[in-house]
């Protein structure tokens, strides 16, 4: 990483950093699963000049003074191999899926206490929620399957199963429909949330990773790690697939604006994200990251993207209008996820070893007076 430079704007403080890193297509050995094999045809990494700026205007949301730096508030260890965590949908829980744990871990999201960790048989992977939070559907890695855990009870009330090497779980808007990327099977396994019934398995492209819906339920878009497509499902029309759109190869995880007008797109092997409009289904803005760029989270006001660089063992801070990374911030070895809370004041950071947690206060503005160097040092966290 080269330390660019640093910019005085009034009495408010910006370090801005950038990764200058090395993107390539090669088959790094990194934890399970992360990199399905490329093709020949498939290792076009070129990004496009006319889409390194936005063309088009965010959506405007609840403006935020600008993220002037990270704080390393706490740190903590969870069972073994954090690979993904959400916050849950009331905001009070963290919901962390311990993949080599076999287990899921609660953790308050105020006092930072962890509150249980439940068995489900199997190595987590991802997780999304239905009932306002009171179900947590988890995909096992090994089990061809799903399970549902009440959060509540904190316990396994349910098994549905799915394709081979499910990975990304996500729910419908209105909460009808479970959809689960099988990464082995090149489908996806669609399941009534409501009966617990798997409907069918609906066939996409290579090795399917992020899902997102709509706002509306339309459509859900579905990222094919092993291709340099997206695949675009109408939910309505017997969840058949109406459209493939190329974004670049090996995009993985996938998240968008509550309007729904962009999808920003990690792409792991190119260590790129990028920005696409639904609007017309195509990429209108590519941002250079870290290397591996693997799960992303939007900040809460939507200016900002948090990327977790995964082989740069960093969490990237990107403006998510221009499309630059601003800056990093060290993180333990291999961050894998990443969460905001709904009140937007802080991030939270899995990491594969030692299996901890990272929680960084997100300074804006004036903030950054008060946390001199925090976008280059993590400080001592209780």
């Amino acid at each position: 990483m080269v330390l660019q430079k640093c910019l005085s704007l009034g009495f408010l403080t910006l370090i801005l950093f950038t990764s200058a890193q090395c993107s390539s297509a090669k088959e790094t050995a990194v934890a399970r699963g992360n990199n399905p094999p490329a093709t020949n045809s498939q290792l076009d990494m070129t990004v496009n000049p006319a889409e390194v700026t936005a063309t088009t205007p965010v959506t405007e949301t609840k403006k935020s003074l600008p993220v002037s730096g990270l704080t390393l508030v706490k740190k903590f260890s969870v069972p073994a191999g954090p690979k993904s965590l959400r916050i849950m949908p009331d905001g009070k829980r963290v919901f962390i899926n311990n993949l080599y744990g076999r287990v899921v871990t609660f953790v308050d999201a105020d006092t930072y206490e962890i509150l249980r960790s439940v068995p489900v048989g199997g190595e987590a992977v991802e997780v999304a929620f239905t009932e306002g939070g009171r179900y947590a559907w988890v995909s096992l890695y090994e089990k061809k399957a799903v399970v549902v855990v009440d959060t509540e009870e904190y316990k396994v009330v349910r098994r549905v199963p799915t394709g081979d090497i499910p990975k990304v779980v996500e729910i419908s808007p209105d909460g009808q429909w479970a959809y689960v990327a099988n990464w082995n099977s090149q489908s996806i396994t669609v399941i009534n949330a409501k009966t617990f019934e798997r409907l069918k398995d609906v066939p996409v492209g290579r090795v399917p990773r992020g899902i997102v819906f709509t706002p509306d339920g339309r459509f859900a878009y579905i990222a094919n790690m092993g291709a340099t497509t997206l695949s675009k499902i109408d939910v309505g029309d017997n969840h058949t697939v109406v459209k493939t759109i190329e974004v670049g190869y090996n995009p993985r995880h996938l998240v968008t604006t509550r309007d729904g007008r962009y999808i920003y797109l990690s792409l792991n092997q190119p260590g790129l994200l990028k920005k696409v409009d639904t609007t017309t289904d195509t990429v209108i803005a590519t941002a250079k990251v870290g290397t591996q760029p693997r799960t992303i989270a939007l900040s809460a006001d939507e200016q900002n993207v948090f990327v977790c660089n995964y082989e740069d063992n960093q969490l990237g801070v990107v403006d998510a209008v221009t499309m630059k990374q601003l800056f990093t911030v060290p993180t333990d070895i291999h961050p894998i996820g990443v969460t905001v809370p709904p009140g937007g004041e802080y991030v939270w950071v899995s990491n594969y070893r030692p299996s901890t947690v990272y929680i960084f206060r997100i300074n804006r503005g004036a903030d950054a007076a008060q946390a001199p160097g925090t976008t280059t040092n993590t400080v001592a966290a209780p």
